[in-house]
């Protein structure tokens, strides 16, 4: 029998709205909403063109493929919250759900470390950092600096969050939204790039979602009107600002440049701090080395300079990519504690659908390929990454 809701949740997963599929099938967009009712069965030949287009496997659609909802629209900080938005977010939640149960699938063949993020998630919801007033923003996110291990340069932040027990993913987002992030109802973190960023605006984006991860994990991002919304992208900002440029570095910083309203004054702080421009000179506004006037001309500035597109030395900083995934890919298929057969098998999957969702380039899953039969080695590995 083919089963509707499996065509459903692989349109999703690609962000097709029915009517996008049903202009690459050559169908009206109620055929496929009948599809997916399982008002009609699609022709065998169009089953062999969705499996194509979805990346899937034809038997996908004749066995039931159960997703935990572990994630769920209300608890997804995305930034923006149109109605345009809010189906994309529906497609992103999907995603997520998907992306987890592969996660878990993969989890049971290694030991993965705890994930120590929720230690630092609950002592601010046990109260330790009530609030979100600057000062207690600032305070928690100087104590999730040293929690977390942070260089002085940030430049092992990336790590530092994969080690915590985040997943980093990266994908095409789409749309306006930079990056977003939630929590499951099983306590794993996730944090979701765009995938055309310089690597210090990536940097910002993961300290953002970071803040939203241990500022708001209960919010319900969905009953927020729009100020409100905007006040706790707020909070985020300002913690990234804070996490990435701490009060006690930064004023010494700050106070050795001659020329503060200049846009490259900044540029070696960029350097060494792996932040980009503009958050470096906004830090220092809100520390007060800047007054309303110069700020003002420091924008000004930034746009006859056309950096607000590309600043200084975006393309010398290098972009680092998401690790974890990759690591306990390797870990398993090198110890041949399974195969990408039977990975693609037991998830009914081209192995193009895993590439394109965990960002992983074809070549390195190449050397896996024809490998021989698998051992039983469950739970015995420690991933590294």
């Amino acid at each position: 029998m083919f089963h509707g809701k499996n065509l459903q949740v692989a349109r999703m997963l690609q962000g097709l709205s029915r009517k996008e599929l049903g202009e690459k099938l050559n169908v009206s967009e109620q055929s496929i909403w009948q599809f997916e009712k399982q008002m009609i069965e699609p022709s065998f030949e169009n089953i062999l063109r969705m499996k194509d287009i979805l990346q899937v496997r034809s038997d996908y659609f004749f066995e039931a493929f159960v997703i935990e909802q572990t994630f769920f629209e209300t608890n997804v900080a995305y930034r923006k919250a149109d109605a345009s938005s809010r189906k994309k977010t529906n497609s992103e939640v999907v995603y997520l759900n998907v992306a987890v149960k592969i996660i878990k699938y993969l989890e049971a063949f290694v030991n993965v470390p705890p994930t120590t993020l929720v230690t630092l998630r609950n002592e601010g919801s046990r109260g330790i950092f009530t609030g979100c007033s600057n000062e207690q923003i600032e305070a928690f996110a100087a104590h999730a600096r040293l929690f977390l291990g942070i260089q002085q340069d940030n430049s092992n932040l990336l790590l530092a969050l994969e080690k915590s027990g985040i997943y980093v993913l990266e994908k095409n987002v789409g749309g306006k939204a930079d990056a977003y992030s939630a929590w499951s109802i099983d306590d794993v973190p996730i944090i979701v790039l765009g995938i055309k960023k310089s690597a210090v605006r990536r940097n910002f984006d993961l300290a953002h979602e970071l803040g939203h991860l241990i500022l708001h994990p209960h919010v319900d991002f969905g009953a927020l009107d729009k100020n409100e919304r905007q006040e706790k992208e707020r909070e985020a900002d300002y913690f990234a600002s804070c996490f990435l440029l701490p009060r006690e570095i930064m004023q010494d910083e700050y106070n050795q440049i001659k020329k503060i309203s200049n846009p490259d004054s900044y540029a070696q702080l960029k350097l060494k701090y792996h932040v980009s421009i503009q958050a470096l000179e906004m830090r220092a506004y809100k520390l007060g080395f800047l007054t309303p006037q110069q700020h003002s001309y420091f924008y000004r500035q930034i746009a006859l300079r056309d950096y607000r597109t590309e600043e200084p030395f975006d393309r010398e900083i290098i972009l680092k990519r998401p690790g974890k995934i990759r690591s306990i890919f390797n870990l398993i298929l090198n110890n041949k504690l399974t195969d990408l057969q039977n990975i693609e098998n037991d998830f009914k999957c081209q192995r193009k659908l895993l590439e394109e969702m965990f960002s992983i380039e074809s070549a390195f899953f190449a050397p896996f390929e024809n490998q021989e039969k698998f051992t039983d080695l469950n739970n015995v590995f420690r991933v590294e990454f």
